[in-house]
């Protein structure tokens, strides 16, 4: 829950994003280097990206490729990341519900007996055939069964999350 806060961040996340900056911004000029934003956001306890997303990532919140960022393009930048964590453990969330007692989701499956168990029991009946065509449009590496990248893919891509 993000209460209390103006746009997406809490009042504590924005404190702190400021003073992270304030302390990066030693001769207040307003702007860092977009150098320094790994550190940030690890500070932050944010997920690492690839390398290919944190050249998308500094191309966002420096668009003029002049190396500086702005305190406001920071926090949005910032804002887009909480968000996507939520998003991450709503998705993660969901998944379990097919495999509670998964301990490696990357490695997890969903499987047809996993949609067909759930489904029965939030009161779905739906037939096997559409079950399998269910698992076979999110089953992008044709396994027989969905994981939780696959799945990811699909809540994403059906706008759910």
């Amino acid at each position: 829950m993000k209460g209390g806060g103006i746009g997406n961040l809490t009042y504590e996340q924005r404190d702190e994003l400021r003073e992270m900056f304030d302390t990066v911004d030693t001769q207040c000029r307003g702007y860092i280097p977009v150098s320094k934003l790994p550190e940030i956001h690890q500070a932050l306890g944010l997920e690492q990206p690839s390398p290919e997303m944190w050249v998308r990532w500094k191309a966002s919140v420096d668009p003029e490729g002049t190396g500086k960022m702005t305190y406001e393009r920071l926090e949005d930048f910032v804002s887009l990341r909480y968000d996507e964590m939520d998003q991450n453990r709503e998705i993660l969330s969901a998944f379990r519900l097919f495999k509670p007692e998964a301990n490696d989701i990357k490695n997890a499956q969903i499987t047809f007996a996993d949609l067909k168990r759930v489904s029965a029991h939030l009161g779905e009946n739906i037939p096997d055939d559409e079950l399998q065509e269910m698992i076979n449009i999110a089953d992008a590496d044709n396994s027989g069964s969905v994981g939780f990248a696959d799945f990811m893919r699909v809540m994403r891509k059906s706008g759910l999350f």
